[in-house]
């Protein structure tokens, strides 16, 4: 199974980057391959800009471009990690969908209706953020963040989301909070590394659309 790491951490010390690197170490000795984006080291361009627009017309997209949807399209699951700014991702991420999950290869449009094009892809998406989880679930900013990017972004494209995790009050958060966020990060890496977890809750959400 191949995992990509969608990457947009500024700071390589936060409670995110060791999370990723703990997530990484624990798929790999599971088997699995995994790369990994780092949006910020590697220093991506995030303005979707009039000659990508202009390229895209004649088909000849830039080589950036060809590269991150490659990445994409080889990799079953896309685990994207960053933290909440404004009820939203930083800018740096939201660029990368911009100029990465382009209108024939993350979609097309049928008949005036959105079909996506990554379907059979799943998503797991790891978020920190300062503010409790009561501030969020009591002021309806999780089921926002829920729309606009599992189903408007994500599903959208045909990608089945699996898990968004948040990991909330994480400025305050003790040693032994960090480190239980940190576990929850290894279990979920350990069960999605099992071909049968991903099965199950692709059943399991077959089943429910059904009923």
């Amino acid at each position: 199974m191949r995992h990509l790491i969608i990457k947009a951490l500024h700071r390589n010390e936060s409670f995110l980057a060791e999370g990723v690197e703990k997530l990484i170490t624990t798929l790999q000795n599971s088997g699995a391959i995994v790369n990994v984006r780092d949006l910020y080291d590697q220093s991506f361009q995030p303005v979707l800009s009039k000659d990508d627009f202009e390229a895209q017309n004649k088909n000849q997209l830039p080589n950036d471009i060809i590269l991150e949807q490659e990445y994409i399209r080889i990799s079953d699951i896309l685990w994207v990690v960053f933290p909440v700014w404004w009820t939203s991702m930083p800018a740096i991420l939201k660029g990368y969908i911009d100029r990465i999950f382009l209108s024939g290869f993350a979609y097309n449009m049928q008949e005036d209706k959105p079909v996506g094009l990554l379907t059979g892809k799943k998503a797991v998406i790891l978020n920190s953020m300062g503010m409790s989880k009561e501030d969020y679930s009591d002021s309806g900013m999780f089921d926002a963040l829920r729309l606009t990017i599992d189903k408007g972004i994500f599903e959208f494209s045909g990608i089945q989301v699996l898990e968004h995790r948040y990991f909330t009050s994480i400025m305050s958060a003790t040693e032994k909070e960090r480190n239980t966020y940190l576990n929850e990060i290894v279990e979920l890496a350990n069960r999605l590394s099992s071909a049968t977890y991903t099965h199950l809750r692709t059943s399991e959400n077959k089943a429910a659309q059904i009923g």
